[in-house]
């Protein structure tokens, strides 16, 4: 918006000697200058309404960094596909009496809250680019320190997380873990859409990953977070260690 602002800022300053009216007389007043904007204002039109457009358009500008820009901005895909800064979006299990968007898939992409902030990028105009600057992360989490992650290696991170198989939780908390990861699908290498796998049925690295990502936050902070955000963590990291089948998918169910 910066580009149109600056014009019309000049236009309110230039001079404007080539449309002034004569100057009729005025009787002398203590108070001089009383008034002066109002004055202006009603005796030039043109700068009147420079200011009307350009209130305007502060207005949409304010409105339209809250929709579609920096973090906290919203896309709708669809009537029920939508991300955001703290919403990612990937395949789940059909739930009992669910119909899949895709005939003969036994998995639904779904929106999922998540525990990891990104920012959203604004609109391309191509559906596909956007998936990929803002479903498939990048940077580093709020939590990547304590944890020794990043988004920017994902191969380290899939190391670091497979070793928190390891942490030991309390019966409540492996019962809770159970729920997680026994509902969590592995869409693009143990499984298909079709025969969608199980994590924990799963023996490739990412599945392994996963798991041990789900005990880290259970442990750490499962206290703060619930089921379904760290649900939709473990999503997140899924993107972004198949960046390709998850765009795809995506595009997919859009497509149906």
């Amino acid at each position: 918006m910066k580009n149109i602002l600056n014009p019309m800022l000049s236009l309110l300053v230039m001079d404007d000697s080539d449309n002034k009216q004569p100057e009729q007389p005025r009787p002398h007043t203590t108070a001089k200058h009383k008034g002066n904007l109002v004055s202006f204002l009603y005796n030039n039109n043109v700068a009147f309404g420079l200011i009307i457009v350009l209130v305007a358009l502060l207005a949409v500008n304010g409105f339209l960094i809250q929709t579609i820009g920096g973090q906290g901005g919203s896309v709708t895909l669809s009537a029920d596909l939508h991300y955001d800064a703290k919403t990612t979006l990937k395949p789940m299990p059909l739930a009992t009496g669910e119909q899949p968007r895709i005939s003969g898939y036994r998995s639904i992409v779904k929106p999922l809250p998540t525990i990891s902030e990104l920012p959203i990028t604004a609109s391309t105009g191509d559906v596909v680019k956007d998936l990929i600057n803002n479903i498939i992360p990048r940077g580093t989490p709020w939590y990547g320190s304590e944890a020794g992650v990043s988004f920017d290696d994902p191969l380290t991170a899939q190391k670091l997380w497979a070793k928190a198989q390891a942490i030991q939780l309390s019966a409540d908390e492996q019962k809770r873990w159970g729920r997680i990861v026994n509902s969590f699908t592995c869409d693009y290498c143990c499984g298909s859409p079709q025969r969608p796998t199980i994590i924990t049925h799963c023996g490739c690295a990412h599945s392994k990953a996963a798991q041990g990502m789900a005990k880290w936050f259970i442990k750490n902070y499962g206290d703060k977070y619930s089921d379904e955000q760290i649900y939709g963590e473990l999503a997140r990291w899924y993107a972004l260690w198949y960046p390709g089948p998850t765009v795809k998918r995506i595009v997919q169910e859009l497509q149906a």
